[in-house]
């Protein structure tokens, strides 16, 4: 029995959604991976082959029993205009009346809901070619119907559907560009745009989003820049690209450490991010007048004290003077910014995902865990106290370290375990094995600015946290999501208590996981980057005629 994920659907759907209804949901793989997303939608199935809508339901939300050959949905229980997105998946060309089966369906649609769909693509350049061979490669008797580009577009136009995007799959290698060059002379006299043979014969299938609005969606190209990729890339901008690309009309793009300019496609607005770039001056000032001749939004992304690096001052502050704005990740943060742009805008760092509820091993051993860079400072006035504690307990507790070597040699007791600066997919999972993170940091200009990502990294893995005051007082409940220490007797007495207590451990965890899954995942917050870009678009007469008085010599011939 299949139980694949479609991950090309998956990543279009939107995170936000209330309500999706998948038809043909098979064992539900992809909405189970979906609601670590949104674990707050409504995921349907609509399946007809019992054995499988049994394993969907343990995963959805619910799941209908259903001939999905029928156009009688008053059986679903679903109200009409209340879902957010309807998923086909590849099963249009297997309906009888797939004409039928989509109008039914898109009734159920809020007027701002959309339609994915994977339709195969009969033009497809090796399908005209084994055609021509005397070969046909519709193996699978139960599909009902080919269709072509424009076929495509005319059966969402009858159910009231607006394509605006399709996404065209398929290898295309010098063979393909052989095929295109080999019949340009019957392209030619059958009087057919190269141009549009090409795309119409590239893909092998199609992506199709399609929206019930016929008002087209507002297009806008984000191209980020990542100077910084280690520690924040994904954070600050893949996992943010990832949901904004969701969002018809928005596309995203990103590169590390160069970025050639990517061609908009007809009416898309531009944003260009920096992320992280210390800017030389005058150095960067040609690139600049570029993205400003080529009507760019200019955006500085910076997620530190830019007073940590010499060379933002050494340059004049160009890094943040010279882009229309900025956005950043704390308040405190955007505060000293607006020194030299007042045109700021705050995006805390959320989670992308929420791993599964933990589930506790019967192991006696309690794991401490300490992964961070740059930390030494922070820890050595706990250290003494917290080998107190090991000590104590050394024969039921264990340390796990990630990246820092001193402060696994500081620890006083055998049992520990040492892993260098690795990828974030294993940090995850060291994390996730742990019961109790310290979080200090001691208090000063530096670390007052700095996010709260830990302590919701641990929160979703249900790991109970020790943390200071700075930073984490903001977001910690005391003693209800996690506990925080104002000096050091009282983090050795807060310790003890974490690792005496299994039972007060792991509802601070369970607490915290909540509050995770209600407050800080991107699904509920990704709209603002994309909204506040439009905003800037909207503003820019005024956002170039204060980057004139700022930096004159960026509009000067």
């Amino acid at each position: 029995m299949s139980d694949r994920v479609n991950h090309e659907l998956l990543k279009l759907l939107p995170p936000d959604a209330k309500v999706i209804v998948e038809i043909g949901c098979g064992t539900g793989s992809t909405g189970a991976h979906y609601k670590q997303i949104n674990p707050h939608c409504q995921y349907i199935g609509i399946e007809c082959d019992r054995e499988k809508a049994k394993i969907a339901a343990d995963r959805l939300s619910w799941v209908v029993i259903a001939d999905l050959q029928e156009t009688d949905i008053e059986n679903l229980d679903i109200a009409p205009g209340t879902v957010d997105c309807l998923v086909c998946g590849n099963l249009l060309p297997y309906l009888k009346n797939p004409w039928e089966v989509l109008k039914q369906y898109s009734a159920l649609l809020h007027p701002d809901g959309q339609v994915l769909a994977i339709v195969p693509n009969v033009q497809y350049w090796r399908r005209i070619v084994n055609l021509l061979r005397g070969h046909w490669e519709n193996a699978d008797s139960k599909m009902q119907y080919w269709f072509t580009l424009e076929s495509i577009k005319s059966l969402f136009a009858q159910a009231g559907l607006q394509v605006y995007e399709f996404q065209g799959k398929g290898q295309q290698t010098d063979n393909f560009v052989h095929f295109q060059q080999l019949l340009h002379p019957m392209i030619k006299a059958l009087e057919l745009t190269s141009s549009n043979f090409a795309t119409e014969t590239g893909a092998e299938y199609y992506v199709v989003r399609a929206a019930k609005s016929p008002i087209p969606p507002r297009r806008l190209l984000i191209q980020t820049i990542i100077m910084a990729p280690t520690g924040c890339d994904r954070v600050r901008v893949l996992e943010p690209d990832k949901f904004s690309a969701t969002i018809p009309g928005v596309r995203t793009i990103s590169g590390v450490k160069s970025a050639e300019l990517i061609p908009p496609l007809p009416g898309e607005e531009k944003v260009f991010i920096w992320q992280r770039t210390i800017m030389q001056y005058p150095a960067y000032i040609p690139r600049l007048k570029e993205l400003l001749q080529q009507d760019y939004l200019i955006v500085a992304e910076i997620d530190d004290n830019p007073i940590r690096r010499r060379e933002y001052a050494d340059n004049n502050y160009l890094s943040y003077r010279g882009c229309h704005c900025v956005q950043t990740t704390t308040e405190p943060l955007a505060k000293v910014l607006r020194q030299y742009n007042h045109n700021v805008a705050v995006f805390p760092n959320q989670l992308a995902y929420l791993p599964a509820p933990r589930i506790y091993s019967s192991e006696d051993t309690v794991t401490i865990f300490f992964g961070a860079l740059n930390r030494e400072k922070d820890w050595q006035p706990i250290m003494t106290a917290l080998n107190r504690v090991l000590v104590a307990h050394q024969h039921r507790v264990r340390v796990k370290v990630i990246h820092d070597r001193r402060f696994f040699e500081a620890l006083e007791i055998e049992q520990k375990e040492f892993e260098p600066f690795c990828s974030y997919e294993r940090y995850q999972e060291i994390m996730y094995s742990c019961d109790i993170a310290l979080l200090p940091l001691v208090s000063n200009p530096i670390n007052e600015m700095k996010s709260d990502l830990k302590f919701i990294e641990c929160a979703a893995r249900e790991v109970a946290v020790l943390a200071s005051p700075t930073v984490y007082e903001h977001s910690i409940k005391e003693g209800e999501t996690g506990l925080i220490y104002r000096y050091v007797k009282e983090f050795e007495i807060k310790l003890n208590e974490l690792i005496a207590d299994a039972q007060m451990r792991r509802q601070l965890a369970a607490n915290a996981y909540e509050w995770v899954r209600d407050n800080r995942l991107l699904c509920g917050h990704y709209r603002q980057r994309r909204d506040w870009y439009l905003q800037m678009r909207d503003e820019l007469p005024r956002l170039n005629a204060e980057l004139r008085d700022r930096l004159p010599e960026l509009f000067s011939d």
